[in-house]
């Protein structure tokens, strides 16, 4: 009898056991802000990556391969919380992968960590030139500031050289890399260049709007996030007229919206985010996030995101299962299909895409056409 049961028990142990193998989720964490000033957009990332999600595990149901879960945390934009969260992730939910943060800070911070436990880390929109350094183990799907502010430079150089100059940044990773990535794209610097730096979730910009004004600096180069719509509103209170140069952050209609018309004539870098395009070739993944968002339309940082989970799956699908195999699948392939057209990592793990310039007109954003005299 104690044979025959022990026979049995093993039985259904390795049943169960092979049960459970097969059942096994495989998990990807994602670091992003949902409870600060910037919400908005940790909050359409999550429902674009939720809503690609289901259809990814559809397509590997079908071809009986395990599901993926996404496990979410907040950073609130604070490195020590997002080194708490990616420590939690790699210890005790075992991720194979970890999509964020957004802020760049948060992401120098938790960078070391996922360089030193071999987890793939892939940022959807932290810019500042020092990710290309923090790790063979460190992706992003967004530009890095360093071509970002190239390109603004470049822009500067073609039609204002010599003309004084202002620059009002966020004072953060973010808005300092992208000043100082603007300034090493000129051959020589302006006269005058005003550095006029505010503190994130700042509303009052009148002395530094006013410090233009008076020094009669005819073209700006604003850097920032949702402080901008205070920055643009005051401007045209104090009756500063100017030649605004912008980020990649105004590439978002819905905060173009909250500007009016303030923001019209601003000259700024950007993929070719389409989302009408987008509408017509993934119309079930952009229907499925329409209900996640509650209607919030999709912006360019959540498609990034989007594009970060696209690969990571791309390396599983093509058999990966460590760190270090997702790793080298994403240096070796040389295009990815993704939102926001096709793109491949350099040896730094930084997105290589063509960056184009984009216009405000009547508070729309369009692509921008040089004329023949400029």
């Amino acid at each position: 009898m104690k044979k025959h049961f022990f026979s049995s028990f093993i039985v259904i142990v390795l049943l169960f056991g092979c049960q459970q193998t097969t059942e096994k989720k495989i998990k990807i964490g994602s670091i992003q802000q949902l409870s600060v000033q910037m919400a908005k957009y940790g909050k359409t990332h999550v429902a674009a990556v939720r809503a690609m999600l289901d259809l990814i595990n559809e397509e590997r149901k079908s071809k009986s391969l395990p599901q993926i879960e996404l496990i979410v945390d907040d950073d609130q934009l604070k490195p020590a919380v997002g080194v708490n969260i990616i420590q939690k992730f790699i210890d005790i939910d075992g991720v194979v992968a970890v999509i964020g943060a957004q802020g760049s800070s948060v992401t120098l911070a938790i960078a070391p960590i996922a360089e030193e436990k071999e987890v793939v880390l892939i940022s959807g929109a932290s810019g500042s030139p020092q990710i290309s350094d923090a790790g063979d183990y460190i992706f992003r799907t967004c530009p890095s500031d360093i071509y970002e502010g190239r390109t603004m430079g470049e822009y500067y150089e073609k039609r204002f050289k010599g003309e004084p100059l202002a620059i009002i940044y966020i004072n953060n990773d973010y808005g300092i890399g992208l000043r100082d990535a603007f300034l090493n794209a000129l051959s020589d610097r302006p006269s005058k260049v005003l550095d006029l730096a505010y503190a994130q979730g700042a509303v009052d910009f009148r002395n530094q709007l006013t410090k233009i004004k008076q020094d009669n600096i005819k073209v700006v180069y604003l850097v920032g996030y949702n402080e901008m719509v205070s920055i643009y509103k005051q401007a045209k209170e104090l009756g500063l007229t100017c030649q605004w140069l912008g980020n990649n952050q105004l590439n978002d209609q819905s905060l173009i919206d909250k500007m009016g018309t303030t923001a019209d004539g601003t000259i700024f870098p950007g993929h070719d985010f389409e989302l009408d395009k987008i509408k017509v070739s993934y119309p079930r993944f952009y229907y499925r996030y329409l209900k996640l968002s509650n209607g919030v339309e999709l912006d360019v940082f959540a498609a990034y995101g989007v594009d970060a989970f696209i690969v990571i799956n791309y390396a599983l699908m093509q058999g990966a299962q460590t760190g270090t195999e997702i790793k080298d699948i994403l240096y070796e392939t040389t295009s990815f299909e993704g939102l926001i057209g096709n793109f491949s990592f350099d040896e730094n793990g930084d997105a290589l895409r063509n960056l184009g310039l984009y216009e405000i007109k009547n508070s729309k954003i369009v692509k921008y056409l040089v004329s023949p005299d400029k």
